[in-house]
């Protein structure tokens, strides 16, 4: 049985939680189940665990590491640094070779488009280079112009993720959002065999000091 990792990534209080759920109602079929990590309290959320973060890795609970579950979702936190969550992502599905990466989904806290701090702007570049969609979320009372600047910068920088609107944490069509199609420009998550050797993820790679080159700031 093929089982599919999403891993979801996004600001505080950006709607993941509620965005991941919507999924699972709306996207899953009855011969289908789901299984949500979080480091987040999610006590009144059914098919959500809490992990932790313990040398530069998540620590899931044991007792879910051997869950069947036909999907699971992994969601970030905002206050650990994104590269390594992204390695640790790749060691999670380096160790467990029954589950698959199936997308990177970005949920965008529209409300923070009105007064975007250059940290924070670096920060979304990051996460727009990892993702195969964004969700635009907490649209509402949002000037459209500012909406709009965000996906004319993505296009400009040619940007081969797929963009949505989500209102309320629901979404329209989730069959759209668990789609299996890549649309990253980040190919740290292909096979290695189908990669050019001396290809390296920019805002993974490290200098000789051990420095990032590229290093994502903590905007939160």
């Amino acid at each position: 049985m093929q089982r599919l990792l999403y891993l979801v990534l996004g600001a505080p209080d950006s709607g993941r939680r509620a965005i991941v759920q919507d999924l699972i109602d709306g996207g899953l079929t009855d011969k289908e189940s789901a299984l949500t990590h979080t480091n987040e309290e999610s006590h009144d959320m059914k098919g959500f665990t809490s992990w932790h973060w313990e040398n530069d890795t998540f620590q899931i609970p044991e007792e879910t590491n051997e869950s069947q579950a036909t999907h699971q979702f992994l969601i970030f936190s905002p206050y650990l640094d994104l590269a390594e969550q992204i390695e640790a992502s790749l060691d999670l599905l380096d160790a467990d070779e029954g589950i698959t990466l199936a997308r990177i989904l970005f949920v965008v806290h529209c409300g923070l488009l009105e007064k975007i701090s250059p940290r924070l702007q670096e920060w979304h570049d990051a996460c727009a280079h990892f993702a195969d969609i964004a969700l635009l979320n907490r649209r509402e009372g949002v000037n459209r112009k500012l909406i709009e600047e965000f996906k004319v910068r993505y296009e400009s920088m040619r940007m081969p993720f797929l963009v949505e609107n989500v209102r309320k944490d629901r979404i329209a069509n989730p069959a759209i959002i668990l789609d299996l199609t890549p649309r990253r420009i980040s190919q740290v998550f292909d096979l290695e065999e189908d990669l050019d050797s001396d290809l390296t993820d920019p805002y993974l790679e490290r200098l000789p000091s051990g420095e990032r080159a590229k290093r994502i700031p903590l905007p939160f």
